[in-house]
């Protein structure tokens, strides 16, 4: 922390050891406010914690659910956090346990200059007075509130804070594969963008403000990552720049300035829980036994038994990771997570030199260092390892993610946040990646070839073509068969006629009923008054077979009383709605939904904004949900600003659509 006298807030040492009673008094008033949402978990099958349950479904199909709260002393805590894949039963379509708790514990901030450093977990906190409320500037999803037990001095309180952030957020290109080099269409290319949950909360301590958040992917990755904004604090210290750096004006001494070096050294306490049951660190170490540009380079895993930490200085190859031996994927391989941390490490202290540590998990070991708790007292991490004299069954990881922030002039009020981050990335805790389209699914081992689709999978449904004149009994109708991608084996399609959404069908010569399956079609009698649509079946060997169905064609009804039969021409596609909805408190979101007669709509809508600003985006159930950047959307909501412009490109059975309008302010 940079500040420029003593730390007045920070409570005495005294005041966080204020007794079991309080402590647990305020362990339990931690718990956020917001319910679990009802519609992706039941609650019998909750997590057991109450209101600080969270479970989420992505946008692009999986999920995530978790304990969420704010410690007094951690600040942000999640625990009991599970995984779902979007491809649910092809996969694996319950809740994989990953993590069973995860923080910050300890923050160590030692200045260049010498004789200042702080450890702002266990001599600040970040939850009481210091957890900041969150806005509509800080929080652009839902905003959950927290009750927050407060200590001054002896003084004991309690206080509701809006203090956690959930937010659905964009992770920009989650995947794309063209399968035919040679195609120059589109018709065998799979795109998606990837989302992701962010959960966050922000700490102001002295000077700084800080920002907790972990972002939970659709693919399974968890990143966690401490940002510092806030303000820069100088006057202490000198002009020496061998501890710091110049500035303000040097043209003003009354300005001119001097901020100190320093680092942010952050500890994270990782407590892994992959499924039940005892869990393996497992170390990877390579080597090149014929040194050159082409040599062989050999990787050697090494299951560790025992607790210990990184080499001070490791291979930058090494990596680790955590698996269960029991706990198997699809394909029989043990589910793991590797952690991916790519941070440097203050080399001058021995509980931030290594990059990770490995420990088993024990109640009282609760902080990285200056352990505040009453069973292991004052203790750090380097003693947590070698007082451990069990088998390492139950791995906590102590994750060090350090920052040396050397100041600079952009650094000054508001500093833009800086961040120190690592990840903990899913390896083999699924056969396929976790939003495998179905075309794709059977893309698992070998041999295999990457072109053609594993499932008759549809891109524009069939059309009805019908003559010129009145429609009646007599006319002849026809279908083509739709767009589909390219498949592994060549398609073979079946048309069924359907009336009002059912087949069609006649007496055969056995007395059994025979529904219409030709290629073409003639009105009957039976149809006036009713719509009538084709549905295609695709099939082919070793293809997951598919079904589209045509927009349905109206037929008039019979003559009225003036003996004139309404007549028809071809079947046009059809005017949708179009409904654009601001969600309150101003967020920059559009919830965008397009439908009509014919049922929700699919395609693409395109979203502009003043300041050349376009976001294009594919309807899922007629429904998407579009993040404006807040800058455009004041602009837009200004009285002589340009309006935004949602444009509804259109399908088979809907004609496009365009609305201009000015949000309202909240």
């Amino acid at each position: 922390m940079s500040t420029d006298a003593p730390r007045t807030s920070a409570p005495s040492r005294l005041a966080l050891l204020i007794g079991p009673v309080l402590l647990a008094m305020a362990a339990s008033l931690t718990a956020g406010a917001l319910p679990a949402r009802s519609d992706d978990t039941s609650q019998a099958d909750s997590l057991g914690c109450g209101s600080a349950e969270v479970t989420r479904t992505l946008t692009t199909g999986s999920a995530w659910r978790m304990c969420v709260r704010i410690d007094r002393i951690k600040g942000l805590v999640l625990e009991k956090v599970q995984f779902r894949p979007a491809t649910g039963d092809r996969e694996y379509s319950g809740w994989l346990p990953v993590i069973d708790s995860l923080y910050l514990a300890q923050l160590v901030v030692p200045y260049d200059a010498g004789g200042f450093a702080f450890n702002d977990i266990t001599e600040y906190g970040f939850g009481d007075l210091h957890l900041l409320d969150q806005n509509e500037q800080t929080c652009l999803g839902d905003i959950m509130s927290v009750q927050q037990s407060t200590m001054s001095g002896s003084q004991y309180s309690e206080r509701t804070s809006p203090g956690i952030c959930l937010d659905e957020v964009d992770t920009g290109l989650g995947w794309d594969s063209k399968g035919s080099e040679v195609d120059g269409t589109d018709n065998d290319r799979y795109s998606q963008q990837g989302s992701a949950l962010e959960v966050s909360s922000i700490s102001k301590i002295s000077w700084y403000e800080y920002q907790q958040k972990v972002t939970l992917t659709d693919q399974g990755t968890i990143t966690v990552g401490l940002g510092a904004t806030g303000d820069l604090a100088t006057s202490i210290f000198s002009d020496d720049p061998a501890i710091g750096w110049p500035i303000g004006s040097e043209h003003d001494e009354a300005t001119a300035e001097h901020a100190g070096s320093h680092w942010h050294n952050a500890v994270y306490r990782v407590d892994f829980g992959i499924g039940s049951g005892a869990q393996q660190v497992q170390q990877w170490d390579y080597a090149q036994p014929d040194p050159g540009p082409r040599g062989r380079i050999e990787g050697t895993g090494t299951i560790q038994t025992q607790a210990f930490a990184a080499d001070d200085d490791p291979d930058p190859q090494t990596w680790w990771r955590v698996l269960n031996p029991t706990s198997l994927n699809r394909d029989g391989h043990p589910r793991s997570y590797e952690i991916a941390n790519d941070s440097i490490q203050n080399p001058y202290d021995p509980l931030t030199r290594p990059k990770v540590s490995f420990t088993n998990d024990h109640a009282c070991q609760e902080y990285a260092s200056d352990n505040l708790n009453a069973g292991c007292p004052g203790l750090s991490v380097p003693d947590y390892v070698a007082a451990e004299t069990e088998p390492l069954t139950d791995p906590v990881a102590w994750v060090s993610v350090g920052f040396h922030h050397i100041v600079r002039d952009e650094d000054q009020s508001p500093m833009p946040a800086h961040w120190q981050q690592f990840s903990l990335i899913p390896r083999d805790l699924l056969a396929q990646q976790a939003t495998t389209p179905l075309a794709r699914s059977c893309v698992n081992g070998g041999p295999f070839t990457i072109y053609g689709s594993c499932a008759a999978d549809n891109l524009a449904v069939p059309r009805i073509m019908v003559g010129a004149g009145p429609i009646g009994p007599g006319t002849v109708l026809s279908s083509d068969t739709g767009i589909w991608r390219p498949a592994r084996s060549p398609l073979g399609y079946q048309r069924v006629w359907l009336r009002d959404g059912t087949p069609i069908a006649s007496v055969g010569g056995d007395g059994l009923p025979i529904n219409a399956t030709a290629e073409e079609y003639t009105v009957t009698t039976a149809d006036l008054g009713h719509e009538i649509s084709v549905r295609v079946d695709a099939s082919a060997d070793g293809v997951i077979p598919g079904s589209a169905t045509s927009s349905a064609l109206s037929i008039p009804p019979a003559a009225g009383p003036t003996g004139s039969p309404p007549t028809s021409g071809p079947q046009h596609r059809a005017k949708p709605r179009l409904k654009v909805t601001v969600p309150a408190r101003g967020k920059p979101r559009l919830k965008i939904r397009v439908w009509g007669n014919l049922g929700a709509a699919t395609g693409r809508v395109v979203v502009r904004a003043p300041g050349n600003w376009k976001r294009a985006r594919t309807l899922h159930h007629g429904r998407v949900t579009v993040r404006v950047p807040k800058a455009q959307l004041k602009k837009a909501q200004a009285k002589r600003g340009k309006r935004l412009v949602v444009k509804y490109q259109g399908d088979a059975r809907y004609r496009p659509l365009k609305h201009q309008f000015r949000p309202h302010r909240r």
